[in-house]
């Protein structure tokens, strides 16, 4: 047993002389091949990034009216979507979801308000609407909004998402204004 330990040893002691490492040239264009491949790669990064923000920008506003139109029912009061659109140069927006409760002729409104999505979570993003007005308001009885339409939002250059709801329906989708875009259908 001790001879084969000393064997062990004596193999790599003799073969280590030509184990030395890694030259200088060898680092250097290691290096500079793999500055090369980020550089490649980097561009793909950023779109993934901004395809990505997209993406959750829609689930947010998407299930910002589906409850909306759960807690109008729920609630038993009116619910509205509001959206604000403010901005020169850089696109400052916000949909908040408010309740309104004690809406009677002869007292005060309360204005509750649940959830929002902002401008400032998802910088770059410019938003449109399609509805008539920046109020959309969701039935308490059935849940169903008053007026057809959507939001629509974007990277500047890129193309077009849409969160639409639907009156007929009540049903609340996501779709491609320009075409199947991130996953997602063209719209009807």
């Amino acid at each position: 047993m001790a001879r084969e330990i000393t064997t062990h040893f004596h193999h790599i002691h003799h073969n280590g002389d030509r184990q030395r490492g890694f030259t200088l040239l060898e680092l250097v264009f290691t290096v500079v091949i793999i500055g090369i491949v980020a550089a490649m790669v980097a561009p793909s990064f950023s779109g993934l990034i901004e395809s990505n923000k997209v993406k959750r920008l829609t689930t947010e506003i998407e299930w910002l009216l589906v409850q909306a139109k759960s807690e109008a029912v729920m609630r038993g009061e009116t619910v509205e979507v509001q959206v604000v659109v403010d901005g020169a140069g850089t696109p400052i927006w916000s949909i908040t979801l408010n309740i309104i409760s004690g809406a009677t002729s002869s007292t005060t409104v309360d204005v509750v308000t649940l959830a929002e999505v902002s401008s400032d979570n998802f910088s770059n993003i410019e938003l449109e609407t399609t509805f008539k007005t920046g109020t959309v308001i969701f039935n308490k009885l059935n849940g169903k909004p008053n007026l057809a339409g959507g939001y629509q939002f974007n990277i500047p250059t890129k193309d077009k998402v849409k969160v639409a709801v639907n009156t007929m329906t009540g049903r609340i989708y996501s779709c491609g204004v320009d075409g199947a875009i991130y996953g997602y259908k063209e719209c009807y």
